[in-house]
């Protein structure tokens, strides 16, 4: 798999996942515009891989054209990444309309507004890739993640449209659901039980890393996955492969010779 002179738009760059993909999209031989909102943390990344940084957040109104004008303004962008997005965890009773409107805005509306902007721009050099950030809470549920799963669910249904609307344009439209992420700001507030229990509900039985959805966002941009678009890539363990632990018997249980999700 490679982006070799491919030129690269990665938002939400500063760390964690984007980080990830801006290292391995470098390493890959893309040229890398970054955005992101935290300056020193996009300055830092930028540094490591020789990208043009931009700083902004993807809900301003003028985010689009900020950040792919360097893109465009060096004939690209060959690839869009709309890696952006904010976890808005509150029981659904205690979520305002300001909280639901502001992680839609963050995590959906701006994957939208960046998409239309780069299809514009890939349209007369014949083709690109866009790759959306789900998760898997768009899949199943999970208390306390309402305006999220939201959100993830409209990117989930974006994807499939858009990849039907710009497939005769040669554009593909794919998205990822990352399980479980663990990057080292959310290692640091788990104790050793919370990872012990959580890393169970895993079949492969471990957290997943930025490097994982790094390399699944590598493929589906680069050349590799070219016969590819509109689909959704679970990057979990095999977490939403699995029966939920409620309708799995103690018989099954021990068939298995492990306890699902973390129950006993």
């Amino acid at each position: 798999m490679t982006l070799e002179g491919k030129l690269c738009v990665v938002t939400g760059a500063a760390a964690g996942i984007g980080r990830a993909i801006a290292l391995r999209f470098a390493a890959a031989g893309a040229r890398l515009v970054l955005a992101d909102r935290d300056a020193e943390g996009l300055a830092r990344v930028a540094a490591e891989t020789a990208a043009e940084q931009v700083f902004a957040d993807v809900a301003d109104d003028d985010a689009p054209t900020r950040i792919l004008a360097p893109a465009i303004a060096h004939g690209g962008p060959d690839v869009l990444v709309n890696n952006a997005g904010v976890t808005t965890v509150r029981p659904l009773l205690d979520t305002s309309d300001e909280e639901w409107d502001a992680t839609l805005g963050i995590c959906l509306r701006s994957a939208f507004r960046l998409s239309r902007e780069a299809v514009r721009a890939m349209r007369p050099r014949g083709g690109g890739a866009i790759v959306n950030m789900a998760s898997v809470n768009a899949m199943q549920g999970q208390p306390c993640v309402a305006a999220y799963a939201a959100a993830k669910g409209g990117i989930h249904a974006m994807t499939r449209q858009m990849a039907v609307e710009c497939g005769p344009l040669g554009i593909r439209v794919n998205a990822l659901s990352p399980g479980l992420i663990v990057t080292e700001a959310f290692a640091a507030k788990l104790q050793p039980e919370d990872i012990r229990l959580t890393e169970e509900a895993y079949p492969l039985g471990r957290f997943g890393r930025p490097e994982d959805v790094a390399e699944a966002a590598l493929f589906l941009a680069s050349d590799a996955a070219a016969f590819i678009t509109g689909v959704d890539l679970p990057v979990d363990g095999g977490l939403t492969a699995q029966m939920a632990a409620a309708v799995v018997s103690p018989r099954i249980r021990a068939w298995t010779g492990r306890p699902p999700l973390g129950f006993t």
